[in-house]
């Protein structure tokens, strides 16, 4: 008790809380007294004059809360708005996607096409490429079409550009194909332009640039850089007038003096994802 009655005497000794009760009471009598003689308004200015700062104070703290309420909403908006347009994002890209798969799908369904009426003589059987040589030239590729397929070696492949290459060997569901550039290809061939005759076939010395031979050529034909090349349907296994490619250079052979001439073929063979393998034809 002695202690507690210690407590209080120092709680009213404390010139902090003494200025702090004279300050309350005289805020609470002076209006009072005023409004009791009549000064009410007096006694409203005086009151409101010295609440002004705690009304502030009450003002600014309100706002902050309601800043922060709006500043956390505002955030949880963003949050939400910025999900949103992710998931929109996705959808578009995903339409997007598509609509580039359905035009690869048009494309190849009008070059399919194409193909048959320009050639309706031809009994085609479209392929999709599943595995390529590894390296930076493309000489042999496999489809995935076999035996299953009525596919058979030795059958022709092309592409709406022009020659591929042939079949070389047939499972059950997948065959392998070598392109004009693998030197174990040969294609007999013509220059329409000046009626000039020979043989399409692969290089080792020339197949890592991408590019075939057109040799057996008469010693005085006319072949020129920018003459195009077809096949012609003779002693081969192709059906004539499927183009081959075009000359880039004109040389000479100097074991027989005859013209020898690189070609560019007119297919881009590590860009092939479908072909067409020739199942049948009429060679006339």
């Amino acid at each position: 008790m002695r202690k507690e009655a210690t407590d209080e005497m120092k709680i009213f000794q404390n010139k902090f809380f003494l200025i702090c009760l004279c300050v309350a009471i005289v805020l609470a009598a002076v209006p009072s007294t005023l409004s009791v003689m009549g000064f009410q308004s007096l006694s409203r200015n005086i009151v409101g004059v010295v609440t002004s700062p705690f009304r502030w104070v009450a003002t600014v703290v309100t706002d902050a809360f309601e800043g922060f309420s709006l500043y956390f909403s505002g955030v949880d908006r963003f949050y939400a708005e910025n999900e949103a347009l992710r998931e929109e994002n996705a959808a578009l890209r995903e339409q997007i996607e598509r609509a580039e798969l359905l035009e690869k799908e048009n494309e190849r369904l009008r070059d399919y096409l194409g193909m048959k009426q320009e050639h309706p003589d031809f009994t085609m059987e479209e392929a999709r490429v599943i595995s390529r040589e590894a390296g930076n030239y493309v000489t042999v590729f496999t489809l995935n079409k076999g035996t299953l397929h009525g596919i058979r070696a030795n059958m022709p492949v092309i592409v709406r550009e022009g020659l591929v290459g042939y079949v070389r060997e047939v499972g059950l569901n997948w065959c392998k194909v070598c392109t004009v550039i693998e030197t174990a290809t040969a294609v007999g061939a013509y220059v329409p332009r000046s009626g000039a005759t020979g043989i399409v076939s692969g290089d080792y010395s020339m197949k890592t640039e991408g590019v075939c031979k057109f040799s057996y050529v008469e010693g005085d034909a006319d072949i020129q850089v920018g003459d195009k090349l077809y096949s012609s349907g003779i002693g081969s296994i192709y059906p004539a007038d499927l183009y081959i490619g075009e000359v880039i250079e004109v040389g000479e052979d100097a074991y027989n003096r005859t013209v020898v001439a690189k070609i560019k073929p007119a297919v881009d063979f590590s860009a092939i994802e479908w072909a067409v393998i020739l199942t049948g034809y009429t060679q006339e």
